[in-house]
């Protein structure tokens, strides 16, 4: 009969049992994974020393030697895998849904939900599925609050928006660039307006009862009226609109200043007209 109490022996072979230590385990897994060999440091090639800007010291990852372990380099190599397949993850998911990111970016800097759903992807890669549907509901919360607050203010400034003959004032800017003006203003006693840069056939109205600032746009002769416009503002424009000579005229005989380049008028004949002969030729008035 065999003894199963004999620890110390196999019961099939009675022969002793060989007895590994943890520090032989160790050993061998040690052996297992390159053992003592060296390697160059992934940090910093190598070299032992780290150069940033214009200091240099010794490496960090490698205490200045220049050779690491065998783990050392598998980790190394690990986080340059795990960075190249989020990125790629990113890539992925941004590709499948650009809108959703874009809309999110845009809020972000004011909207803490969308912040933390972005700080969510830069750590995964990508959006659950109850993410992305909140995130759905969050922009379209947005939007329709955005349309109400647009609505609200259409409502608030419809009374002082309107039409606008503007052909002549059209007019007055084209004649202006084909003089070679690249940024042609028009002056009057309250207003100003210049062609929009960035948005061909606008014009931009700023007012100097408002402090100078912008009050509306005219588009396609349709006056758009911001909150800060003046109640009086549209009938100022059309008056410009009728007569821009009599605008610039009256602009320059009140303040002396010529109502299309901003200049200080100093002969007589133009500070008695109210603009200089330059001026109005380079403008066609």
């Amino acid at each position: 009969m065999v003894n199963f109490d004999d620890l110390d022996t196999d019961p099939l072979t009675s022969a002793p049992v060989p007895v590994v230590t943890a520090a032989e385990i160790r050993a061998a897994a040690h052996m297992q994974n390159g053992g003592d060999a060296t390697f160059d440091c992934p940090k910093c090639g190598g070299s032992g020393v780290w150069r940033g800007g214009r200091a240099v010291r010794p490496c960090f990852s490698c205490k200045g030697i220049g050779k690491v372990s065998k783990g050392v380099v598998a980790a190394a190599k690990g986080r340059v895998t795990r960075a190249a397949n989020l990125a790629a993850d990113k890539a992925a998911f941004e590709a499948a849904n650009p809108d959703l990111m874009k809309g999110l970016r845009e809020i972000a800097g004011w909207h803490r939900f969308a912040g933390e759903l972005l700080s969510k992807f830069e750590q995964y890669g990508e959006l659950t599925a109850g993410q992305v549907n909140a995130a759905l509901n969050t922009l379209a919360e947005v939007k329709r609050k955005r349309e109400e607050k647009a609505a609200a203010r259409a409502l608030e400034t419809a009374d002082r928006s309107g039409e606008v003959g503007v052909e002549r004032i059209n007019a007055l800017f084209a004649t202006a660039m084909e003089s070679g003006l690249k940024k042609p203003l028009f002056r009057t006693e309250r207003l100003t307006i210049k062609p929009a840069k960035l948005h061909p056939g606008t014009l931009y109205v700023t007012d100097k009862a408002a402090g100078g600032e912008y009050v509306g746009k005219i588009v396609n002769g349709q006056f758009m009226a911001r909150r800060e416009a003046a109640p009086d503002t549209l009938a100022l424009l059309c008056a410009i609109a009728a007569d821009p000579l009599k605008a610039a005229t009256d602009y320059g005989r009140s303040t002396g200043v010529c109502g299309c380049c901003g200049r200080e008028l100093t002969d007589p004949d133009s500070v008695e007209a109210g603009i200089g002969p330059i001026c109005a030729t380079k403008w066609g008035l």
